[in-house]
């Protein structure tokens, strides 16, 4: 583990359940008991009896993972790309929230495979895609030593010009299946009954892990992907500096993993948009974390995180007339 990493996670204290308790309560007269959940989930993250939401920002990590690559070179046709460039050119259903919410969007190249497609806006982090997680370790530990310490620098960046609440999505073909591998080493169990054979197979290879001893890195290594790299640095950075985290698809929720794993009070943090899909429900219940909304928006690219943002508004709105 590198100096930076261990210095930051020793930084995360645990969430504040009197500060939680009092945010609730202050937006408690408005009748309304999601806005009071919302209220207690910031207000402990934060630290702070009275809930911010002004200064935030939504991070989409577009990165590749082995495990679903086509085998041949799409070019501007790879799906993360044009995933990337919808949200980029302001047609992407995420892209139209953000614009609504007036929330900017910072996108993140992790490691996407056609990398010189991608829009001119795309922050390049990352060191390309990884390996097939079924035949070899995804990536190296110096690759993902490397991820995390760029979503913890993109944190802290963030943070100069003043954060509130950070929302975050992903793109890229394979994250369902480092998902799967990442929650079979989270719970020692390969999870089962997802309708897909690989992503099965990574969660046993993920829970094989696990029952071996590999500590948290070696597991981010061998199971995640560039976007998961950085968006657990990223998780790290923000609760280090008590900025709540709003997750939005499976894909976050894996770096939720990763990041937990390296620092359990980081779960202190996060705040789930939404019930997700595939193994996302699984993820937030081993976080013990209950969504906002008990449906799956998308492919977890950031919209469901965006639209709290609005009632983040609200509970900041009623708890400074509390």
């Amino acid at each position: 583990m590198t100096g930076v990493l261990r210095h930051v996670i020793e930084s995360i204290a645990p969430a504040s359940a009197a500060h939680a308790e009092a945010a609730r309560r202050s937006v408690a007269g408005a009748g309304a008991p999601l806005l009071e959940r919302l209220a207690a989930a910031l207000g402990g993250a934060q630290h702070a009896p009275r809930p911010r939401a002004a200064r935030r920002t939504i991070v989409v990590c577009a990165g590749d993972h082995g495990a679903g690559d086509p085998g041949i070179a799409l070019g501007a046709a790879h799906p993360t790309v044009i995933a990337a460039r919808e949200i980029a050119g302001g047609t992407a259903a995420l892209a139209h929230v953000a614009r609504a919410s007036g929330t900017p969007i910072v996108l993140i190249d992790a490691g996407v495979a056609e990398a010189a497609e991608l829009p001119a806006t795309a922050v390049a982090l990352g060191r390309g895609p990884s390996r097939d997680l079924l035949r070899e370790p995804a990536m190296t530990v110096v690759d993902a030593a490397l991820g995390l310490e760029a979503g913890i620098a993109l944190a802290v960046s963030l943070a100069d010009a003043g954060l509130d609440v950070l929302a975050i999505g992903a793109i890229g073909v394979g994250a369902d299946v480092a998902s799967a591998a990442l929650l079979g080493a989270a719970t020692g169990a390969p999870p089962t009954g997802l309708g897909d054979p690989g992503a099965e197979a990574a969660g046993v290879r993920g829970a094989a892990l696990a029952g071996a001893g590999a500590g948290a890195l070696e597991r981010l290594a061998a199971l995640g992907g560039p976007d998961t790299a950085v968006l657990a640095g990223l998780i790290l950075g923000a609760a280090s500096i008590n900025v709540p985290v709003i997750l939005d698809g499976y894909a976050t929720g894996a770096a939720a993993l990763a990041a937990v794993a390296f620092a359990p009070a980081a779960a202190g943090a996060l705040i789930a948009a939404h019930a997700g899909s595939f193994t996302h429900p699984r993820i937030l219940a081993h976080l013990g974390l209950a969504p906002l909304f008990e449906v799956g928006l998308g492919h977890g690219e950031g919209t469901g995180a965006a639209m709290v943002l609005p009632l983040a508004d609200q509970v900041a709105a009623l708890a400074s007339r509390g």
